[in-house]
């Protein structure tokens, strides 16, 4: 890579003006001219040198710039010193060349990285089975999955879990409110349990004696989970669960999104874990017994307790989490979990867990909830928006565009286009804002169709496969040598365009070691943009000159790739045509 060349050359060059090695050296980085007139890289280190070698700033760059255009650095044309910085300027012919000639070699696995022969067990959404996926949880399944994606074309072995809560108060409502209230079986089953839910909260506000139904059930299905036997009430637990599971599941698909693995918090009751880790960490000398027992976590500058187990014995939420993370860590070299950010203390308290018994902790991407303009979000009261009315809106609309643009007539293929239309609408939409960064959901900001959107970068990739079947009709490119490409002077809208191209594999490595898909999600849009200008300003089979129509067609086709790649790891499909 020409960055590295020039880096590389750098080091070299302070060495012998310094005398010092590259390890103890401050760290030198490039940065990106705001014009190609002032270059394609710059380094500020000589202002970083003024004062150890007690010159000024200009004088150095002067002798550095001087000293490296003998150095004959691959693929750099020239070498200019500019009020103190050193810029580089790239040979276009040489870099282009080689940069398309490896993107066509390297078609799907442009952008990968090597096998890192590491395991991440990436953990995400984890809702509770009571009611349909709201927004709120589509932020944490989007997150999730995507970084999931860039973790994978990055090189690493990652499996995903869905960490399902089928032993809490929610869940016991349920199954309680299921012997109360008939499900709707022409609904939607995660739907439906929802109404269940809602319902038997409504009942149990006006019934309170009906809470010692809940507690009973709680503790029966514990019961049996210990002596992991199966009986009327496990079935009601577990046919509940499932019968949201399924609904989720058809949810998630509809924005491709599938766990490779659903991890019951009843197994670790079942498998005697549970009872293990409430024995060591009482072993530890940190319980405290008063109306229940809880686990002090000063040493770890946490003041509020664990609360670890009820007297009875029966376990809470937090001992069968830090089971989940004992098993967890124990089978992966690096654990990630998505949480929402209301969820960091438990998670800084489930750590303080873990390391005290002598585990490692796994990472977590906190994100901050999605808000509707109108307020907040309550399973319980019923008040939200489902992922999937979120979806079919995004749908009904996208259906609506591709009328309009006349895409297509067949009534399956406009049906196909909108829904990889509105998937990655809504998907794009999530991904490309920083998860700590609150969201406040608006429909015209989802599916903007024209400035930000997903739709942009797939219109993009639509304009490429037009282009390209095109030339079939207006040009041959039998009689052109590769050799031969790029041998002219190109203009500033095919240099950007190439050199936004090539960015993509250090993309990729940047968002998986930061542990943030919208690195990507924002690449994808500057590839998008930086198409179009190019699309706009450079004609393509217009264009008289066949070396010239050749070399674009190429870079068109790399496009094709890149964001094909790209939106890929995005977890989004290119409809391709618009």
């Amino acid at each position: 890579m020409i960055e590295k060349n020039i880096i590389e050359a750098l080091y070299k060059k302070i060495n012998e003006l310094t005398g010092e090695s590259e390890e103890k050296m401050e760290t030198i980085r490039l940065e990106e001219p705001p014009s190609l007139n002032l270059g394609d890289y710059s380094t500020n280190i000589a202002f970083r040198l003024a004062k150890l070698l007690k010159k000024s700033p200009m004088v150095i760059a002067e002798e550095i710039a001087n000293s490296l255009k003998s150095e004959n650095i691959e693929g750099i044309k020239d070498i200019k010193a500019v009020n103190g910085y050193i810029n580089f300027f790239l040979n276009y012919n040489s870099y282009s060349k080689k940069g398309v000639k490896k993107i066509l070699n390297e078609k799907d696995n442009f952008g990968k990285g090597e096998e890192k022969n590491k395991k991440i067990i990436l953990e995400h959404t984890s809702a509770n089975p009571n009611g349909p996926l709201h927004i709120g949880h589509s932020r944490n399944a989007i997150v999730g999955d995507s970084l999931k994606r860039v973790l994978e074309f990055a090189g690493y072995n990652v499996e995903t879990q869905y960490y399902v809560n089928d032993m809490g108060r929610q869940e016991a409502i349920v199954v309680f409110g299921l012997s109360k209230f008939k499900l709707d079986k022409n609904k939607k089953p995660d739907h439906a349990i929802g109404e269940v839910y809602v319902e038997t909260n409504k009942l149990l506000n006006e019934n309170p004696e009906l809470e010692k139904n809940i507690l009973d059930l709680m503790k029966k299905y514990e019961e049996a989970s210990e002596k992991n036997e199966e009986n009327e009430i496990t079935k009601k637990f577990e046919y509940a669960v499932n019968y949201a599971l399924s609904g989720f599941k058809e949810t998630l698909k509809n924005l491709n999104i599938k766990h490779d693995k659903f991890v019951w918090e009843s197994s670790y009751v079942k498998n005697g874990m549970v009872k293990e880790v409430i024995k060591r960490l009482m072993e530890t000398g940190k319980v405290e017994k008063d109306e229940v027992y809880r686990l002090n976590l000063s040493d770890f500058g946490i003041e509020k307790k664990l609360v670890l187990a009820r007297l009875n014995g029966t376990s809470l939420y937090s001992t069968r989490d830090i089971a989940y993370h004992i098993d967890k860590m124990k089978n992966c070299d690096i654990g990630i979990n998505i949480l929402g950010a209301d969820h960091k203390l438990t998670a800084e308290m489930v750590n303080a867990s873990l390391k005290l018994l002598g585990y490692n902790t796994p990472e977590i991407v906190f994100y901050e909830f999605i808000s509707l303009p109108e307020g907040s979000m309550s399973t319980r009261r019923g008040r939200f928006i489902s992922i999937d009315e979120l979806f079919e809106e995004a749908k009904r609309r996208a259906i609506d565009e591709v009328k309009k643009r006349g895409v297509a007539t067949d009534k399956d293929e406009i049906n196909e286009i909108a829904h990889k239309i509105a998937t990655g609408a809504v998907r794009y939409n999530i991904v490309r804002i920083s998860p700590e960064k609150p969201m406040v959901f608006r429909w015209d900001e989802a599916l903007d169709f024209e400035k930000v959107g997903c739709p942009v970068i797939q219109y993009a990739h639509a304009r490429c496969c037009r282009i390209l079947e095109n030339k079939e009709n207006n040009y041959n490119e039998k009689n052109i040598n590769f050799n031969e490409l790029f041998n002219y002077e190109l203009i500033d809208n095919e240099k950007i365009l190439i050199k936004t191209l090539l960015k993509f594999p250090n993309i990729v490595e940047k968002s998986a070691n930061a542990r943030k898909p919208q690195i990507v999600a924002i690449y994808m849009l500057d590839v998008a943009q930086a198409f179009n200008r190019f699309y706009g300003n450079c004609p393509i089979l217009k264009e008289e000159n066949q070396n010239i129509v050749y070399s674009r067609l190429k870079l068109v086709e790399c496009t094709k790739i890149v964001i094909e790649n790209g939106l890929n790891i995005l977890g989004i499909e290119c409809p391709g045509k618009m």
